[in-house]
């Protein structure tokens, strides 16, 4: 695991009662989202962009759906029905394991799935009802909730849950606020779709939910400078945010209170100097061939 046992001094940094409440806020943050799109029939006429109203349908289900998988991991810890999964392992007579009640949502969820990718009436079914939701990459891919689930059961693997509930909360709401920064947005960020708003947004509204839990000013920058700019690189590459994001969130706050950057900055050093190594040597071997 990433926290050892140091890990319980982190997570009492942690208010439950903060965590409870951003977890509610988060719910009537994406409820609202939903009342606006249903209300707004034409985002011209208040000022907004196309793009910002289709935000506001996917990132409402994105809030709300990271709402429950949070509140389902919190409270059934709460209320003695679940264990933790970064915990210990129980026997028979104990509360079922966070980590395999949520393996248990991801397996049924891929195999929701692989059914509306193998099967043609499924797929019109699933694509029509949920056609505001889902983005044209994702029509004959799996959809972010497949790669969500994973991403939220390695935080809970990976670090205690209140540190995981809030890494999780970071995609939940930082990416939303990324996501409709960027629709809303005019300063680009290189080639990239990804606009300077975005990463704003993103970065202030994670770096708020760590310092409102409980996280030093400083830790909280860290691990959301640690979000932002990984779902920035994860844009750019084609990495689904759904995935890594939470774990991120996990590392970032690990990095805050035990920073690292020297040590960070020589090994991606390292590893960029191996790349461009390989690629030279690649290169090289292609042009003697060709020269043959």
């Amino acid at each position: 695991f990433f926290f050892d046992d140091s890990a319980s001094m982190i997570a009492s940094a942690v208010s439950t009662a903060h965590l409870e409440v951003a977890l509610f806020g988060a719910f009537v943050l994406g409820a609202t989202l939903i009342v606006l799109h249903s209300k707004i029939k034409d985002p011209s006429s208040v000022g907004l962009p196309p793009l910002v109203l289709k935000e506001f349908q996917r990132k409402s289900f994105h809030m709300i759906g990271g709402c429950i998988i949070c509140s389902t991991y919190h409270f059934g810890q709460k209320w003695g029905w679940m264990t933790s999964a970064h915990g210990g392992l129980g026997g028979p007579a104990t509360p079922m394991n966070g980590g395999a009640f949520f393996l248990a949502i991801c397996f049924a969820t891929w195999m929701l799935e692989a059914s509306r990718l193998m099967i043609p009436f499924v797929r019109d079914w699933y694509l029509s009802t949920f056609k505001g939701l889902v983005r044209e990459k994702e029509f004959n891919r799996a959809a972010g909730v497949a790669y969500f689930l994973p991403g939220s059961l390695a935080a809970m693997l990976a670090a205690p849950s209140e540190i995981a509930i809030l890494g999780i909360l970071y995609l939940s709401v930082g990416d939303a606020a990324a996501s409709i920064g960027t629709a809303a947005g005019c300063i680009p960020i290189g080639s990239s779709s990804r606009k300077g708003e975005g990463s704003i947004g993103c970065f202030l509204v994670c770096w708020f939910l760590g310092w409102y839990v409980g996280l030093p000013a400083n830790v909280a920058a860290i691990a959301a400078g640690t979000v932002t700019f990984g779902e920035l690189l994860a844009e750019v590459i084609g990495l689904d945010d759904n995935l890594v994001l939470p774990m991120l969130g996990v590392l970032g706050v690990r990095l805050g209170y035990q920073p690292c950057f020297l040590e960070m900055f020589t090994v991606m050093g390292m590893g960029l100097l191996v790349g461009v190594a390989l690629g030279a040597v690649v290169a090289s071997s292609k042009k003697e061939r060709k020269n043959k």
